[in-house]
């Protein structure tokens, strides 16, 4: 593949180029620069370092972020350690888990980040965020963004059907079940997306990946779980939690479009502009985001999260110095407004207010959503932990194909422990239960 050079010092490969040669680009020397994986997402903030920072070499290299369970990096990092050579500099990852497993053998990919970037910077993540960078005691990653899960509402039509922004999840459901009777169509949320169980079961408790040490409590008996999984069914099957993804076409051809049928639906920060305004077209002036959905009077509220992919380090580079600037550059400087602007909540504190700033005055939102994304943005539950084996797969195969069959989400349960504690113990975990 013939690459392309955008800047004096940026050169954007695709991995296919980097298969093509054997993989042989990445960590070679100091004076060659540095080598950088990204997501077709991050590629702005890579080009964007390269202008700002003309001295410097950059190679960047597409790839699909490790998406959606996708183990790309896992086999990437085998054969780089097998050939001992070809090791990037720094990866961004869509998957949150990511590092978790980069840490440890066999990969022993990322490199501690406390001589590479300073305490003083690190400190301004937010504690959740640290803590899922955190493996073993070391911070081995920077989040790039926060994907805290708000309510997401249709001002427009929620005003023109007279229907009260509900609360809590018992209000939430309650609503679904209205809204099926009397504007059928019409939606509150949806749960096929391979990650909606971060949404759905994340938010509400539900302790599927609770970690002490080697030990994985994944127990979909608990009652966090059972009474969420009875509130959804109703709505799964009446139509209004329908178990498609946002991201096909049949679910933006249903729901999408000028006379969209999302009245309601709980989804990460991200889902602003990506899937409203991108994926679904819904049109300008109808989107706000409303406070997590709270579980009945119980306190404190919390949250799910969808993202928070991370940017890591290499114990290889040969030019680590470099790679904690460029990191510490897209993390903390990087961000442009108007249409090029940053499409998650930056995980970085004081970046964080600017962004929140541009996004309060954006005319696409029927309403000011930032005050939801900030209240959410410390509200993440602490008890789902990242661990190394993907869980999205066994969720979209154990439980979505089969709630499109018609299972009910409290008849899957069991299935869904019992394969995530198949996929836990392949991993190396002790799993534990009630």
């Amino acid at each position: 593949m013939k690459q392309r050079r955008l800047w004096p010092a940026v050169v954007v490969t695709a991995l296919a180029f980097v298969s093509a040669c054997g993989g042989s680009s990445g960590s070679g020397s100091a004076k060659d620069g540095i080598t950088v994986w990204v997501d077709a997402a991050r590629l702005p903030a890579a080009q964007a370092y390269a202008k700002a920072h003309p001295d410097k070499k950059v190679h960047v290299v597409t790839f699909d972020g490790d998406g959606n369970g996708a183990t790309t990096l896992q086999t990437k990092i085998q054969l780089w350690n097998r050939s001992g050579k070809g090791w990037p500099d720094v990866i961004f990852s869509e998957q949150a888990n990511d590092p978790v497993w980069m840490a440890k053998a066999p990969f022993d990919f990322a490199a501690p980040l406390e001589k590479l970037i300073p305490e003083n910077v690190r400190s301004q993540w937010p504690q959740t965020s640290t803590a899922q960078c955190t493996v073993g005691g070391k911070q081995v990653c920077l989040q790039d963004n926060l994907a805290q899960v708000v309510l997401w509402v249709n001002k427009k039509q929620m005003e023109a059907f007279g229907y009260t922004v509900p609360t809590t999840w018992q209000d939430w459901a309650a609503l679904g079940e209205k809204v099926a009777k009397e504007h059928p169509g019409y939606i509150v949320g949806n749960i096929g997306d391979s990650f909606s169980h971060w949404i759905y079961l994340w938010g509400n408790q539900c302790p599927l990946q609770q970690l002490e040490g080697d030990k994985v409590k994944i127990d979909p008996t608990d009652d966090h779980c059972t009474r969420a999984a009875a509130l959804f069914d109703p709505l799964i099957k009446n139509g209004t939690l329908p178990p498609l993804s946002v991201f096909t076409p049949d679910f933006a051809k249903k729901y999408g479009g000028a006379q969209d049928k999302v009245l309601l639906m709980p989804g990460p920060s991200w889902y602003a502009q990506a899937v409203f305004d991108q994926a679904l077209h819904v049109p300008a002036g109808e989107m706000t985001a409303a406070n997590p959905l709270q579980w009945g009077s119980e306190s404190p509220v919390t949250t799910g999260q969808v993202g928070g992919g991370p940017w890591i380090i290499s114990k290889h580079s040969k030019n680590s110095a470099a790679a904690a600037d460029f990191v510490t550059w897209v993390t903390t400087v990087f961000n442009p407004t108007g249409k090029d602007a940053r499409p998650g909540y930056p995980a970085y504190a004081p970046l964080a207010e600017k962004w929140l700033q541009a996004l309060a005055s954006n005319p696409y939102f029927a309403a000011d959503p930032t005050p939801a994304l900030k209240t959410a943005a410390d509200q993440v539950w602490a008890g789902w932990n990242l661990v190394t084996y993907p869980d999205q797969p066994v969720w979209s195969d154990k439980v979505v194909t089969k709630m499109v069959a018609g299972d009910s989400l409290s008849s899957l349960l069991p299935t869904l422990g019992s394969a995530l504690g198949d996929a836990a113990k392949a991993a190396g975990y002790s799993v534990v239960g009630n």
